[in-house]
């Protein structure tokens, strides 16, 4: 397992939002251990939110800079996190253990929402009937009349307002056996974003530990084949 872990996807990132980070100071060669990611490539490094160590631009400035003044808004993005807890290599990819290790990015970030739904990062698709029941976790789930005010409030709130930014939702980085990018939190918002044809969300990213090299090639392969988690 490598000190670095990538994302399984890039995401179009708003490029406003990228040029306002820090370039990076990390001195790190990526060449040998990630030969997928090329010189030209955008990378977002993000930081730990729980340390207060700051997100930042690891490489692309130039090439974003380029794209905004071709009149892009969005730039498709690798984004790249220090392995939480290489210590315990992949134990930490157990669920007990990947959440006592788990951290946010210390930004959000606009992407499309179309980069959630083509790379298949939903856990589950929620309706109106399937709205906040929990009955997987809470033998007696939350009861029907409370769910369907919660999801008309919602429903209200994105028809006058649309997607309300200072509600990230949140995706995990290599969440997918330990390789593969699975939205987190956010499927009901994901529901209101089809029915109202919201084109961009804010998200937040956060990440634990990931496989690497010929594993990850292998657990990649396995995430397609066997469709792990996916559900469109």
């Amino acid at each position: 397992m490598t000190a670095l872990g990538f994302s399984s996807e890039y995401y179009h990132i708003k490029i406003e939002e990228l040029l306002q980070l820090s370039d990076s100071n990390a001195d790190l060669q990526l060449k040998n251990d990630h030969p997928h990611i090329q010189t030209d490539d955008v990378i977002l490094f993000i930081g730990k939110e729980s340390k207060s160590i700051a997100d930042s631009l690891f490489q692309g400035r130039e090439v974003l800079r380029q794209a905004q003044q071709q009149g892009l808004t969005h730039f498709p993005t690798w984004i790249m996190f220090e392995q939480r807890a290489p210590q315990l290599g992949i134990l930490a990819l157990l669920k007990p253990i990947r959440k006592k290790y788990l951290d946010f990015s210390t930004q959000s970030y606009e992407i499309a929402l179309s980069d959630i739904i083509d790379n298949h990062l939903e856990r589950n698709l929620k309706t109106e009937e399937t709205a906040y029941n929990y009955s997987d976790r809470n033998k007696w789930g939350v009861p029907k009349d409370q769910r369907q005010s919660r999801f008309h409030d919602i429903d209200l709130s994105f028809k006058e307002h649309g997607y309300d930014k200072t509600y990230p939702m949140a995706i995990m980085l290599c969440r997918g056996l330990g390789v593969k990018d699975k939205l987190h939190q956010g499927h009901h918002r994901m529901f209101f974003c089809r029915k109202y044809n919201i084109p961009y969300v804010q998200v937040q990213f956060l990440a634990t530990n990931s496989f690497s090299g010929h594993l990850k090639t292998l657990f990649l392969w396995l995430n397609k084949t066997l469709k792990y988690k996916q559900v469109n």
